[in-house]
């Protein structure tokens, strides 16, 4: 069973026409990796799944649910929970503060904040600290965690790994990997390879505002020519 299915997505940025024809899906329990290079519009299709942009033409469909037209709030509420690209921390909360922000609204189920502490030992660690006190990674962590606390059936994450030192990446992935056998349905969209394919059990790859390969991590791996081509790894 599909959890989110998007099928001929076109999306504009005025007259550029970003997105052309994109097909993606992401079936339950599973984590779907989307990999491109910069520019190819996998932001701008995260964008058009939460609903921060409209798309002129095309489906999408979460748990079998039209949401193409819903506004950003309603999206998330249905359990689309995520984790923006940049992080997009406040600077002047604390940690705990910033966690306990989707309580008002967040869906019942197992992620507490006692449970994200578990999952992050680091944010309970820096729990008074505030937003601007937290190295790059601890961001990402925050981001993460304040996503989950929304208790979210699928949970987006947009380049968690962007800018981190290859220590904390090697550190998110065994974290991510963690979360991966919880059974959480996830959509990650990355430029770290390793990181994507470590935790991928289907891959796309987007160039030019187009699927140009589907298929499963182990197929991509040896489908050198197209990594060296469209990823260039």
């Amino acid at each position: 069973m599909k959890t989110l299915e998007a099928s001929g997505i076109h999306t504009y940025y005025g007259e550029s026409h970003v997105l052309q024809g994109v097909d993606l899906g992401v079936e339950q329990g599973t984590v779907t990796s989307l990999l491109g290079r910069n520019g190819v519009g996998k932001t701008t299709l995260i964008r058009t799944i939460v609903g921060f942009t409209r798309a002129r033409a095309g489906t999408v469909a979460f748990n079998g649910t039209p949401i193409e037209r819903m506004s950003a709030h309603r999206i998330a509420r249905l359990g689309i929970g995520l984790v923006p690209q940049g992080r997009r921390i406040f600077r002047s909360l604390t940690v705990e503060e910033q966690l306990l922000l989707p309580t008002s609204w967040r869906a019942k189920g197992e992620w507490t904040l006692d449970r994200v502490y578990q999952l992050f030992p680091r944010l309970k660690e820096r729990r008074t600290n505030l937003g601007n006190q937290l190295s790059g990674g601890e961001q990402s962590m925050l981001a993460v965690g304040r996503a989950l606390m929304t208790n979210p059936k699928l949970l987006v994450m947009d380049e968690p790994s962007e800018g981190l030192a290859p220590v904390i990446i090697q550190e998110l992935e065994r974290t991510f990997k963690g979360l991966k056998q919880t059974g959480l349905t996830v959509l990650l969209v990355e430029q770290n390879f390793g990181l994507a394919m470590a935790l991928a059990d289907t891959v796309y790859v987007m160039s030019k505002g187009q699927i140009v390969y589907t298929g499963t991590a182990t197929e991509l791996a040896d489908a050198h020519d197209l990594r060296h081509q469209y990823l260039g790894v």
